[in-house]
């Protein structure tokens, strides 16, 4: 079963995705937290498989959390959520590896892509 660290600065975001996560059979969410510092560290000690995260978080962007927690976990599958998809640059996602962009709202697309970026 897959392992899930979720990091977003908005806690009733994260607590919301927990939930809905926590209730398929096939997606363990093992943490979450709203700070880049402690989401590295978290990956470091916990290794999941995958992870989502907010590219709007403060003081560090989600796309530089994201490079961070691939040092560290190198096979690491990213899922970046964003309420403005058409914001961001394609090549930055690309440039990230087995990572993709999903809009933030519906968990539903983040659980798929966990799962399709799980399976590479």
């Amino acid at each position: 079963m897959p392992t899930v660290l979720i990091v977003d600065d908005d806690a009733k975001y994260r607590r919301a995705l927990t939930a809905f996560l926590d209730a398929s059979f096939d997606l363990d969410v093992i943490a979450d937290t709203g700070s880049a510092e402690e989401a590295v560290a978290l990956a470091g000690h916990l290794r999941p498989d995958a992870v989502v995260v907010d590219i709007a978080m403060p003081v560090v962007n989600g796309v530089e959390v994201a490079k961070r927690l691939r040092a560290v976990v190198p096979e690491l599958a990213i899922v970046l959520v964003t309420g403005n998809v058409r914001g961001v640059d394609p090549e930055l996602v690309r440039a990230l590896g087995n990572a993709t962009l999903v809009a933030k709202g519906d968990p539903l697309p983040v659980e798929n892509a966990l799962r399709t970026l799980s399976r590479r």
